[in-house]
């Protein structure tokens, strides 16, 4: 197992005036992301706009994205689908395209009990040949993974990292704390990358690095490498704005979109049923202070 840390792009899947993936934008916006010095990538994930997609275009971009990474950094393989059988599909593609990793969420819409959420990891973990990042999002599973659930699930095989992406500082300091030496965890949360870190969070599952991915790898560089808490808040306060935006705009997909295309990479369109970035939406993020200097 590869020793996966740092920054992990969730790449946004680009689009084409017509609507396909657009595998031109995709590859430049990648050679970006690899020359700023990202530690991992991770493809249709939700920034990816997974459930827009088919399953054969959920296919395609990952095969693409473990193609441009060529071994130069790990590649871990969003996988979530309300359809466990589809999920494990995916992780046997993952595994043929010789990714490094899969990301799996509780079937999101299902609302299962705890006793079901370890059934569904415990059928992902007997059917894997990859390591496994555990995604908790109560906001997009519609269920917590409970800390027992969780420490339980992190005893079977191939569980080896987690998104934490609950918002709550007290439950990343808990596993990164009490649950250390079960599993490896990374922050999921845009607003909370800084704490995350300094909490001991190995890793972050970065929107951010869609648009300022130097920065992103800086914010990680000076906490957790350098220990300069000073500089690195320096950072994280030029940051903050567009990362609360991300969380509270309820349009993180059209704000991830727009920046990009403000910076050359890029038409800017999400594909239905998402609608346009909304005019306020829009002017909130040009009114942002540092927007256009983001690298």
């Amino acid at each position: 197992m590869k020793n996966m840390h740092g920054i992990f792009a969730v790449t946004a899947t680009p689009f084409d005036d017509k609507g396909g993936v657009d595998c031109k934008v995709l590859d430049k916006h990648l050679d970006r992301l690899l020359a700023a010095g990202v530690h991992g990538l991770l493809p249709v994930g939700a920034t990816g706009e997974f459930a827009a997609l088919s399953l054969e275009e959920r296919k395609e971009v990952a095969a693409f994205t473990v193609k441009k990474a060529a071994g130069k950094v790990p590649v871990i393989v969003g996988v979530v689908s309300q359809n466990l059988d589809v999920t494990l599909e995916l992780c046997r593609h993952a595994a043929e395209i010789k990714a490094d990793g899969v990301m799996v969420l509780a079937s999101p819409g299902l609302h299962l009990s705890q006793e079901e959420i370890y059934a569904m990891f415990k059928r992902v973990s007997e059917s894997v040949t990859l390591p496994v990042m555990i995604y908790n999002n109560p906001g997009s599973s519609g269920v917590d993974i409970a800390p027992e659930t969780m420490g339980r699930i992190a005893a079977l095989p191939h569980m080896d990292y987690l998104k934490e992406s609950t918002g709550d500082i007290k439950r990343l300091t808990l596993m990164t704390g009490d649950y250390a030496d079960k599993i490896i965890t990374f922050c999921g949360s845009e607003d909370l990358a800084f704490e995350s870190f300094v909490m001991g969070a190995k890793g972050w599952v970065c929107v951010l690095a869609n648009i300022a991915p130097a920065m992103s790898v800086q914010l990680y560089e000076l906490v957790v490498e350098k220990k300069d808490l000073a500089a690195a808040r320096a950072i994280y306060a030029k940051v903050l704005p567009v990362l609360r935006l991300f969380e509270v705009s309820g349009q993180l997909w059209q704000v991830v979109k727009y920046v990009m295309h403000k910076q050359g990479v890029g038409n800017g369109q999400c594909r239905p049923p998402r609608l346009p970035i909304s005019e306020d939406v829009r002017a909130a993020v040009d009114a942002l202070p540092g927007i256009a200097e983001l690298t």
